[in-house]
């Protein structure tokens, strides 16, 4: 059973991934259309074709390796002014020519060339926008829809002991724990504490904090029935902590405590909904946090490369690949969380996903839609600058020529890619 959730983890996010890389490219697709452009393929995927078909002037379809995807439209490359003969004259020419060879005479006013720069710039960034809609979506549904597991007011379990041992049970000396001593029973729903309603386990808390050091009174339902109980909480002084996690000092450097109340017992989880408000700026701060990370990938990418070959340890927070978010789906899948729970996680996956996505794209490199952007806002200063000082438009750039690079970046981004899927392999990221 183990095994099948696993790998029902595992389809869930190729489907989901499948999703997003067909949704980025209808980004792309939409405005293409929109403004005119002959769109030849719609592809899911790279590699050989699985199945395809044909919708007006466009194939659609699935390729086999489901590492990305692409639409291929007409006139990505003007056609040559002048024999280029730089360095890479071989590879530019035979790239133009191949895609240049089926323009048809209907094409003209078509192509993504003749297009004004700013309907470039909407097409190139309709697929990333698209990425950073579907993420902010996923996790709205996820910590709105569904909600963030927090403690409930339902006893699961009760603890004999205070100092109970790994195994579960309790040392001969060890006294018996508050809960207890108070009889409660798993099952107890907590509804007031010394008189006042609570409506969260927070509010216990603050209700046994006013009386620290003394017994409170505690309504609890069992079984429909309202029950009285007197519980004397142990109080413990544990330290306060920052939001990224460090202990919280004073102005002298002291660590800051508190006293919090301990009845030996483990609440059933809640799933709890965050406010839309709350979740979408979630979304936007993982968002800002994405695109920190970007900046860092090549110390990501060494660090990676590290804890493969045993220098140093895995960082859970590091990057991972395609095999890798597969691998936390299927973890997540057997893991004993609720049904609501492991759903809500596999979307909030998903989400940070298309949030990588849409920030990877927006590098300014090609061959990522980044790339292309700059290629356009380049073209606009330069037509403009054309027009105004030297009173003619210079034409379209011509992006065949900087095939040299979207080669060489590709090259890198396959490396990287090899490397991580080794790293998921070798040194994989647990949940655990």
């Amino acid at each position: 059973m183990d095994i099948l959730l696993y790998i029902l983890g595992i389809v869930a996010v190729i489907f989901g991934i499948a999703l997003s890389i067909g949704l980025h490219e209808l980004g792309h697709y939409l405005p293409a259309k929109k403004f005119g452009i002959r769109v030849k393929q719609f592809m899911v995927g790279f590699g050989p074709t699985v199945k395809s078909w044909r919708r007006g002037e466009t194939e659609f379809g699935f390729k086999a390796i489901p590492l990305g995807g692409y639409i291929l439209m007409t006139g990505m490359y003007p056609p040559e002014k002048k024999p280029y003969r730089g360095l890479f004259s071989k590879w530019i020419n035979e790239a133009r020519a191949a895609e240049r060879e089926d323009i048809l005479d209907s094409d003209k006013g078509r192509q993504f060339y003749e297009l004004a720069p700013y309907k470039k710039l909407i097409i190139m960034l309709g697929g990333p926008f698209m990425n950073f809609l579907l993420g902010l979506l996923l996790i709205a549904i996820a910590l709105s829809g569904i909600g963030t597991m927090q403690q409930g007011l339902t006893v699961e379990k009760v603890y004999q002991c205070v100092d109970v041992a790994e195994d579960g049970s309790c040392p001969t000396d060890s006294p018996l724990s508050p809960a207890a001593l108070a009889g409660i029973e798993p099952g107890d729903t907590v509804t007031e504490v010394n008189g006042e309603p609570v409506v969260s386990w927070p509010e216990v808390i603050a209700g046994f904090n006013k009386n620290l050091g003394q017994s409170s009174q505690l309504m609890v339902t069992r079984n429909g029935v309202a029950t009285s109980l007197t519980v004397t909480p142990v109080f413990l002084e544990r330290p306060l902590y920052t939001s990224d996690g460090q202990v919280l000092l004073n102005d002298e450097g002291v660590p800051q405590t508190e006293f919090k109340p301990l009845l030996g017992i483990r609440l059933e989880p809640v799933a709890v909904p965050m406010s839309l408000q709350d979740s979408l700026n979630y979304g936007l701060n993982a968002t800002g946090a994405t695109f920190g990370f970007i900046i860092t990938l090549p110390q990501q990418v060494w660090a990676v490369t590290s804890s493969t070959f045993g220098f140093a340890e895995r960082d859970p927070n590091g990057a991972v690949s395609i095999v890798g978010v597969g691998q936390l789906a299927g973890e997540l899948s057997q893991s004993e969380l609720p049904l609501s729970s492991k759903i809500a996680s596999l979307l909030m996956l998903l989400g940070a996903l298309n949030l990588a996505l849409f920030a990877f794209n927006l590098i300014p490199l090609l061959p990522l839609d980044g790339g292309h952007v700059l290629g356009a806002v380049y073209e606009s200063l330069k037509r403009r600058f054309g027009r105004v000082v030297l009173k003619k438009d210079p034409g379209p750039i011509d992006t065949a020529r900087t095939l040299p690079i979207a080669y060489g970046v590709w090259l890198v981004l396959i490396f990287v890619g090899l490397l991580l899927i080794m790293a998921d392999i070798v040194n994989p990221i647990t949940l655990g």
